[in-house]
């Protein structure tokens, strides 16, 4: 049912979001989104200021709709209470805050929130259609009980796979993407577009 729930909400707000830029910018909504890479690029940067490893947020790539749309939530979220954070008055005052630094913090502050809230509406539910296809991969991997290691011994790359619960030996690293599921999905989702963009060009 939460499926359902899920795949609802977020077929709405892409139908919400395609009708906007229909008729308000005059524009394709999938075309939008594949040429705003800075927009797109802006927000993950904040994110990843704050989320340390998103590898470990699995739920970005997740199949199931309702999964994938709180864990955008909480994506987001967490930016904002950091932002909101480190706003806070300071109990200690033996350094005080400039008045400049404040007010420009004031003013970038809520614009910084306004473009990850923009985020969350026009991006996040065509997104979730993107990583259906893009995450494929990412999801398959990792899940995977094996993991390939590798060393370099006098110039000469030796190779072997080892399980995921095993202990890497001494000298090797290890070679596996598995632990990266979220990344390996932006990179099959930057070469999706590639692909799309020449198949359009």
């Amino acid at each position: 049912m939460t499926v359902l729930v899920g795949l609802f909400i977020l077929l709405v707000l892409a139908g919400v979001d395609h009708w906007l830029f229909a008729t308000f910018f005059n524009t394709n909504h999938l075309q939008w989104y594949m040429n705003q890479g800075p927009l797109i690029g802006l927000v993950t940067a904040i994110v990843l200021m704050v989320w340390g490893d998103i590898n470990k947020h699995t739920g970005l790539i997740s199949a199931h709709p309702w999964d994938y749309f709180g864990s955008c939530l909480q994506l987001v979220g967490l930016p904002i209470y950091v932002l909101g954070t480190h706003l806070k008055s300071r109990k200690d005052k033996s350094e005080r805050r400039f008045p400049f630094d404040l007010f420009i913090t004031v003013v970038f502050v809520p614009i910084l929130s306004g473009v990850i809230l923009i985020w969350v509406i026009v991006v996040v539910p065509l997104q979730y259609f993107v990583y259906l296809i893009c995450g494929a991969p990412g999801r398959v991997f990792f899940q995977s009980e094996r993991r390939p290691i590798a060393q370099l011994k006098a110039r000469k790359l030796e190779v072997a796979e080892i399980s995921k619960n095993e202990k890497i030996p001494d000298g090797w690293w290890d070679a596996g993407i598995s632990d990266k599921p979220v990344s390996i999905t932006n990179l099959f989702q930057s070469l999706f577009f590639l692909v799309l963009q020449q198949i359009q060009g």
